[in-house]
């Protein structure tokens, strides 16, 4: 399902989007995946999504993230940090597990009586941080909250399918919907599935979610202060009706922008763990006993937006020649020391949240992407494009967007194009995402993409659907959007993921947008503590009170 597209701020992860989602999933039994001292991880796409188990409690953790927390409102979520922080104190009606499954959060696991209807039956014993307990009207408030476009969030096409949102009883909460949609589970295991106490949030007003107001949830942790422009400190929730007791007795979030403060940070014991981005440091830290590398499957993919079809990439045929001429093996090396792997289609394998064996047979079949420049270069003159511009928008502030567009030009100039760069401020570029007027005679720009949970279709339908949220050049194919559409009203899992893997190959001929490389979701963490989860799961489900000491 398409949302309203709000990207990264700029800094390391300026270019990650967060994007639509959905789905669902069959289990994983896969643990470790930790490095301490040894050589990286061959990439492949049975990464583990945890970490060891933590055994002991541990007083105090400085978590790091890439800048500071800008919101805990949940519907204004769209970002690494706010993420991040808003799942260690907040549960959705959807628990996302590390493997990509869902399974029963706040909720038990929706119902479906008929393919327009989707019943959410409250958890006994379920209640906020203050010890309130968590009832229907809460859950209405923050979905009717989340539904409105008045209210200034990013959710609202999330429901657009939905007709009515009501309380049965004081546990129950029904969604009548206008049209079938299988997408609406995942969707609400995320942002637009947080549940926050309503009378709170109704008191609280304008400064609900700000450093003046704060949030009160249902999650493992709970505000223990905010200074805006330094730190916010979470402190256990005594009152988590959960299973996973929280075992960190408080949590110092402190934006870190600078790599090598975060390096630096991460050996000397002042930062205990984060979530990275490409860091060229990993090799160091990797061979480092002071802090445990993991690598674990991520939904995110690294790509070069299409943001034009009116110039060069117009033809099919050079969207395939540019594709074909990325030295790919290069470029993950440089940016993700080997942590990543040949995208053979668009959807990172760490999305296959449900239906695995159908998206996993699929991706076996399909080649892996191999330079061809001679091919290329044919591909180009039979177009008649040799010679034609074209237009990268690129910022030089931001290392991993620097080298991806440089890996671009090299291609592009190798099979007879002129590539020229529209240059930003690493401020700026979010302006590529958000503002028309930037995107002129620009004919595409790198991104770091990823959907809201584990579902390929949560992606593609960004850029495919003639709605999509990151659709900027107008794409449309017939036959993917038939696909799509039969998805999203598809209850069979193993169904629905065959569509959704067939509108995949497709995706992967046409080229929409080109992949560059599907990396690895990164946990680094002090060598005394275990427990996160190594997936990109962190995203949207629990993982602050899995950690502990070993």
């Amino acid at each position: 399902m398409s949302r309203v597209l709000v990207p990264a701020t700029a800094a390391a992860a300026l270019a990650a989007l967060a994007v639509s989602g959905c789905g669902k999933a069959a289990p994983s039994t896969a643990t470790g995946g930790t490095t301490n001292g040894a050589a990286a991880p061959t990439a492949n796409t049975q990464l583990p999504a945890t970490t060891p188990a933590a055994t002991g409690d541990v007083a105090k953790i400085t978590w790091a993230t890439y800048r500071e927390v800008g919101t805990l409102d949940p519907i204004q979520a769209f970002d690494y940090p706010e993420n991040t922080v808003d799942t260690a104190l907040c549960d959705a009606l959807v628990k996302q597990q590390p493997d990509g499954t869902l399974a029963a959060g706040l909720s038990a696991l929706p119902e479906h009586p008929d393919d327009k209807t989707t019943v959410f039956k409250l958890q006994d014993g379920a209640k906020f941080s203050d010890g309130q307990p968590v009832t229907a009207a809460d859950v209405v408030y923050s979905l009717k909250r989340a539904a409105d476009p008045k209210s200034g969030g990013f959710y609202p096409q999330v429901f657009a399918r939905v007709a009515s949102i009501a309380a049965t009883d004081d546990h129950t909460v029904t969604l009548k919907l206008k049209q079938p949609d299988f997408w609406l589970d995942g969707e609400l295991s995320q942002m637009a599935g947080i549940i926050y106490e309503k009378a709170y949030a109704e008191k609280q007003g304008k400064k609900f979610g700000t450093p003046g107001g704060g949030i009160v949830c249902a999650g493992p942790y709970k505000v223990g202060s905010w200074k805006a422009g330094a730190q916010l400190t979470l402190v256990k929730n005594d009152n988590y009706w959960g299973p996973d007791k929280p075992k960190v007795g408080q949590i110092d979030f402190k934006g870190v922008p600078d790599e090598s403060s975060l390096t630096t940070g991460l050996i000397t014991g002042g930062i205990d763990g984060s979530y990275p981005q490409a860091l060229s440091a990993l090799d160091q830290l990797r061979s480092n006993p002071k802090v445990t590398v993991s690598e674990g499957p991520s939904f995110a993919m690294d790509a070069l937006v299409i943001s034009s079809l009116k110039g060069v990439l117009g033809d099919v045929r050079v969207r395939q020649a540019l594709s074909m001429a990325i030295d790919r093996k290069a470029y993950i090396q440089t940016v993700y020391k080997g942590g990543a792997q040949l995208p053979r289609t668009l959807a990172n394998p760490g999305s296959w949240g449900y239906g695995r064996e159908v998206f996993a047979a699929d991706w076996a079949k399909l080649p892996e992407p191999t330079q061809d420049v001679a091919k290329a270069k044919q591909l180009v003159q039979e177009a008649g494009a040799t010679g034609k511009t074209l237009t990268l928008g690129m910022t030089s502030e931001v290392s991993n967007l620097n080298s991806a567009a440089n890996a671009l030009r090299t291609a592009g100039e190798a099979i007879g194009l002129k590539v020229k760069f529209k240059a930003v401020s690493a401020q700026n570029f979010i302006n590529f995402f958000t503002d028309p007027k930037a995107r002129e005679g620009v004919d595409g720009f790198p991104t770091v993409n990823y959907p809201d949970y584990a579902d390929p279709a949560a992606f593609y339908n960004t850029f495919v659907s003639a709605d999509g949220t990151q659709n900027y050049s107008g794409f449309s194919d017939q036959r993917i959007t038939e696909l799509m559409s039969q998805a999203r009203e598809t209850g069979d899992a193993d169904a629905r993921a065959k569509l959704v893997a067939e509108a995949g190959d497709r995706i992967m001929q046409q080229l929409p947008w080109i992949p560059m490389a599907a990396p690895s979701n990164v946990l680094i963490t002090s060598s005394k503590i275990t427990g996160a989860p190594a997936s990109f799961a962190y995203m949207g489900g629990p993982w602050a009170n899995l950690i502990g000491s070993k």
